[in-house]
């Protein structure tokens, strides 16, 4: 239900404009536990800027891909990559806040064909308006990354 609700415009807005403000104040509050759309899994990344050096944090829904976390890079299907895919690529490490899942992690992008077309089935499943977004982002491949923990 949550998926299709979403998918609308009404949904849309409060994802893109209303869930970031409310989820960043829940998940530090929580451990990276609760966020405004429970029980879709969402964290706090933490990545260095790639021009400033300076912290950067946002929330992100995340998907699990066994030991690993899966994002995506979808920037709700505009047709520039976000910020925080050109920090993560500058400097691969980043801070985690996602409960369990907390803790330093090595960012890679995934560029193998047949890897990245599991991973972006896994997306979909996570969420099938990735596919939406995909659409919206025409000739804008979105990239998919693997962070991997180490600590």
């Amino acid at each position: 239900m949550l998926e299709q609700i979403a998918r609308t415009p009404v949904g849309y807005w409060y994802l893109k404009r209303i869930a970031p403000q409310l989820d960043s104040t829940l998940l530090r509050l929580t451990g990276g536990r609760v966020s405004s759309v429970y029980p879709v899994p969402l964290m706090l990344l933490t990545t260095t800027g790639a021009k400033s050096g300076s912290p950067r944090t946002q929330p992100l829904g995340y998907t699990k891909d066994g030991d690993t976390i899966l994002l995506i890079a979808s920037n709700y299907g505009k047709p520039n990559h976000p910020a925080w895919y050109w920090n993560l690529k500058a400097n691969p490490k980043v801070q985690v806040l996602a409960g369990k899942n907390s803790g330093t992690h090595i960012a890679s992008e995934i560029t193998d064909r047949a890897e990245r077309e599991r991973a972006w089935d896994l997306a979909l499943d996570f969420y099938a308006g990735y596919a939406d977004y995909e659409a919206r982002a025409g000739d804008r491949k979105i990239p998919l990354i693997r962070l991997t923990r180490i600590s």
